[in-house]
């Protein structure tokens, strides 16, 4: 993304520029100078907006980041968090890979997605639980389709709610055998955005 004094306005916005954008609000709630609402507000606006003005005017009012722009947006790595016997936590501020595989087999886990930055517009986690748990926690904004399965176990499909329009869709599948997969939106906590849940 270029700097806004050389780009026009009225040019529509990439999804790689809306992730850049709603990085750059999260980094300006680290700092404090967003309340909580005000970021969900503005990140809301940022997976919605599409024209390089509308992305501009969410960062206008916020000197420490206005004028930082990042080089092309790339997705994380894809991720494996293992738990055998054990247990893992992803939770607070980290970059959410466009694949990512969670597995559990005697043991647990928690992939917290509400602190998160996103860097792709489409999120493909496979989650697998045999004789374990995990469970998924969604922001209110994301989009999320969930396709798993379970045997002797529970893979949960009740969410209904909708995200925010151009928001990233998260994809789940996998399967549970004797386990469980939860997956669950929740509202983040008030306080600073890079505080560990």
């Amino acid at each position: 993304m270029s700097d806004s004094a050389q780009r026009d306005s009225s040019l529509r916005a990439a999804d790689t520029d809306r992730i850049q954008t709603a990085q750059l609000l999260t980094d300006a709630a680290a700092q404090g100078q967003l309340d909580l609402a005000e970021f969900e507000s503005r990140l809301t606006q940022a997976y919605a907006a599409q024209t390089f003005g509308e992305l501009d005017r969410l960062s206008a009012d916020l000197p420490s980041i206005a004028n930082i722009r990042r080089g092309a947006c790339k997705p994380a790595p894809s991720t494996v968090l293992l738990a055998i016997l054990s247990g893992f936590q992803r939770r607070g501020r980290w970059n959410v890979p466009q694949k990512l595989t969670t597995f559990t087999f005697w043991g647990g886990g928690v992939v917290d997605l509400r602190y998160a930055d996103f860097t792709s517009p489409t999120v493909n986690i496979h989650a697998y639980s045999i004789m374990g748990g995990q469970t998924i926690l969604l922001p209110p904004e994301v989009n999320v389709e969930v396709g798993g399965m379970g045997v002797m176990g529970g893979f949960e499909h009740n969410i209904t709610e909708h995200g925010a329009p151009g928001a990233p869709c998260v994809r789940i599948s996998g399967f549970a055998f004797w386990g469980n997969v939860g997956i669950k939106r929740k509202k983040r906590r008030a306080g600073r955005v890079d505080e560990v849940a």
